[in-house]
């Protein structure tokens, strides 16, 4: 869905599917975000300065997804007063996202962390390859699956 390099133009509202966000490393991937039905995801740093990203944006499942650009939504806000609320949702959302992932890895251990993404989002447990989901906790998949197997 993005490839990195490329400005971010939109908003994908997932509707059915599995997305994920990542960056390259020294050649490993670190995933950044995942979203799942009814869902959105974009890179939003990308998307907020359009500018280009360092992030991927992949499907991991068949997927449909809409996609609202950036330009679209900046139509609708001057046209409709009220379509603001629901695009103020979506950003606090995104921001919210973000600064929960930070603080999650600054200050909770790997198991912490675990346990924290299986109580708020065990839908994800069973779509998203054990891979990505350790490098999305900040964690090896070695030690992710070690943690799996105490639980």
């Amino acid at each position: 869905l993005l490839k990195k390099g490329e400005v971010c133009n939109g908003i994908y509202m997932i509707e059915k599917g599995c997305c994920r966000a990542y960056l390259e490393d020294a050649g490993k991937e670190i995933t950044t975000s995942l979203s799942i039905d009814k869902n959105i995801i974009c890179s939003a740093y990308s998307y907020l300065s359009q500018t280009p990203s360092d992030e991927y944006i992949q499907t991991l499942e068949d997927t449909l997804c809409y996609f609202i650009s950036y330009n679209n939504i900046h139509e609708l806000l001057e046209k409709y007063v009220e379509f603001n609320v629901f695009v103020r949702k979506i950003y606090e959302s995104l921001l919210i996202n973000e600064i929960s992932l930070l603080n999650s890895i600054r200050t909770k251990s790997a198991l912490e962390r675990y346990e924290l993404f299986m109580e708020k989002t065990p839908k994800l447990l069973q779509r998203v390859p054990l891979g990505h989901l350790a490098t999305f906790l900040g964690m090896s998949k070695e030690t992710l699956s070690r943690m799996r197997s105490q639980i």
